[in-house]
């Protein structure tokens, strides 16, 4: 059977001390939800590292949590849906503040320090 397992990452750039957040849900071939859980949790485990960013900068990668799990289902009509979550607003902002908040994606700088530091391949440095 397969499974979705929901898994969040955050990535720290230092020496600033920027924090950004990753929602990964990955398809797990598994018998139950904890076996999803275990499948995803390995493979998750060889994400957590730390590399140098373009700029030089170390960037940490960390695993928090595993938010959810659930049985992936093919529907009759050829439509899937892969994930569904529903959540209340419990912080002290206002709703539109709220909303900017969880649907505010990395612009691309943001994106562009968060890369490996490029290698020549032909001299074996960094670039």
């Amino acid at each position: 059977m397969k499974y979705g397992v929901k898994v969040l990452f955050t990535y720290s750039v230092e020496p600033d001390k920027r924090k950004f957040y990753e929602e990964s849900i990955y398809l797990v071939e598994a018998e139950s939800f904890d076996d999803a859980y275990d499948k995803a949790e390995k493979y998750a485990d060889g994400f957590e590292a730390e590399h140098m960013n373009p700029k030089g900068q170390k960037v940490k990668t960390e695993k928090i949590d595993f938010v959810d799990c659930f049985i992936a289902v093919d529907e009759e009509n050829g439509v899937q849906e892969v994930y569904s979550s529903m959540f209340k607003n419990r912080t002290l902002l206002e709703e539109d503040e709220f909303y900017r908040a969880i649907t505010t994606q990395c612009d691309a700088e943001e994106l562009f320090d968060l890369r490996y530091r490029e290698f020549n391949e032909n001299t074996g440095n960094e670039e």
